[in-house]
């Protein structure tokens, strides 16, 4: 015998005696509660599947996230129609302001503003499109300015407020904030009119009135509307500073029907001739009992 195999003998030898049940634990196995073995399983279930859930939807959000953005309409000023390639469309802000749609020969679109920057003693005016020469044109000063909005000719200070357009999924085009006219004698001034100017109103694309014309200038003071609304009237100065502008359906003395105005210089726009009135149709806003800012419209 192996001097090895003594030394395993013997501490088999000084081992402490085996259990007496230790066979049946062979056979049998340690017992396990099933009830809590049956907990442990459901919630295990449980947990994997929360797991897949959550999986699940974030990858159903990743997938519908660009179709929720593009169905949101982000905050500005409005949402326009954009005409054909090449032509060009009246329309109003959410405000009633007029503006022009351009829709360019190379595909862009530009949102013009439709008031002339050339505003002679307070008193704004309104331009219009002229199809022939593809310029915008102050009927009423000879102001000119290109289709992207600037300066070409004439008194006006400077180019036109143009807008931020962002095009839309369905082809409109949503309009942003103002952006500010290059001053006049700066920048390049596009190109010669490919044809003649129009120079009156019957040849011109006129722009958008907000509302329909109100008669009354009282009435239209009195309705209170929010934004740009369009009143015909004669503008009559009142006072050696002051200006109304009076209704031409009523026959009276003084100014009949009348509602101030403010904001225009009445010496330097009537001067010696204090009964000069200005006719017509015009866009203003209402403040307080007056109209400020207000617009000749052309035609």
């Amino acid at each position: 015998m192996t001097e090895r195999l003594q030394r395993e003998l013997e501490k088999l030898r000084l081992a402490p005696p085996m259990p007496a049940d230790l066979w049946h634990r062979v056979e049998v196995g340690t017992r396990r509660d099933v009830r809590s073995v049956r907990i442990g399983r459901r919630a295990v279930t449980i947990l994997v599947a929360v797991a897949i859930a959550t999986v699940g939807l974030g990858a159903l959000w990743t997938a519908i996230r660009p179709l929720h953005r593009g169905s949101v309409i982000p905050a500005g000023s409005g949402v326009l129609a954009v005409p054909p390639v090449g032509e060009v469309a009246a329309a109003n802000l959410t405000d009633g302001r007029p503006v022009f749609v351009v829709h360019h020969e190379d595909g862009t679109v530009s949102v013009v503003d439709g008031f002339s920057t050339h505003v002679p003693w307070g008193l704004a005016t309104l331009i219009a499109w002229c199809p022939s020469s593809r310029t915008f044109e102050d009927l009423f000063h000879g102001g000119r300015w290109n289709e992207d909005g600037a300066y070409m000719l004439g008194p006006p200070p400077s180019g036109l407020v143009t807008y931020q357009t962002t095009i839309l999924a369905d082809g409109r085009v949503q309009v942003g904030s103002e952006i500010a006219p290059a001053p006049r004698g700066t920048g390049d001034r596009g190109s010669e009119p490919p044809g003649p100017f129009c120079g009156s109103a019957r040849t011109s694309l006129l722009p958008k009135l907000p509302t329909r014309a109100f008669t009354s200038p009282t009435a239209l003071i009195d309705a209170r509307l929010p934004g740009w609304v369009a009143v015909t009237g004669q503008l009559e100065a009142t006072g050696p500073d002051t200006v109304e502008l009076c209704s031409v359906l009523t026959v009276g003395p003084g100014c009949p029907d009348g509602a101030p105005v403010e904001g225009i210089d009445v010496p330097g726009l009537f001067g010696e001739h204090p009964r000069f009135v200005i006719s017509g149709t015009f866009v203003a806003r209402v403040q307080g009992g007056s109209l400020i800012n207000l617009t000749r419209v052309p035609g």
